[in-house]
């Protein structure tokens, strides 16, 4: 302790400061050196946190991504279907209104032949009537001009089988 003496040291002092710093240090840990660790293991902890939740959004955006053109590709392929399906439709429905056109264009000929030969059926007897009418008429003034007896009922029998 001479040493310390002659160097100017006074141990008692010596032993105090070194309590003091010891008694310090134990504050300062307990009360500051502790926060501030536990706030920075917070800190560390967050900004984990936070590079997982933003790697886990990236991984969901990617996946969003691949959805979103997997479901834009289901989209296409079915409006794809839907456009064929309708245009199958319409040239069916066109085949199905031409089919109806062209039967009732055959239904209106058919008529049209039906209802020509009825009137020339008609115009046929008329013209026999008065053909029929036309050699009576020529008969009679024959036959009167000759003065030939002539039955008339054989002649008239004749000209109703020519009717």
């Amino acid at each position: 302790m001479e040493l310390l003496s002659k160097l100017g040291i006074d141990w008692k002092l010596l032993i105090a400061q070194i309590i003091n710093f010891l008694v310090l240090m134990a504050v300062l840990y307990k009360f500051l050196y502790k926060p501030v660790l536990k706030m920075l293991d917070d800190r560390k902890e967050k900004i984990d946190k936070s590079l997982k939740h933003a790697e886990e959004i990236e991984k969901n955006l990617f996946k969003s991504e691949a959805d979103k053109a997997k479901v834009l590709q289901e989209a296409r392929n079915e409006a794809g279907k839907i456009l064929a399906a309708a245009k199958e439709m319409s040239e069916k429905i066109r085949e199905d209104l031409s089919n109806k056109a062209k039967m009732e264009s055959l239904a209106i000929l058919e008529q049209g032949k039906k209802q020509l030969a009825t009137e020339k059926d008609l115009m046929f007897k008329e013209i026999k009537g008065e053909v029929a009418n036309m050699v009576k008429i020529a008969a009679e003034k024959i036959l009167k001009n000759t003065g030939a007896d002539v039955d008339k009922k054989v002649i008239e029998r004749t000209l109703e089988e020519i009717k």
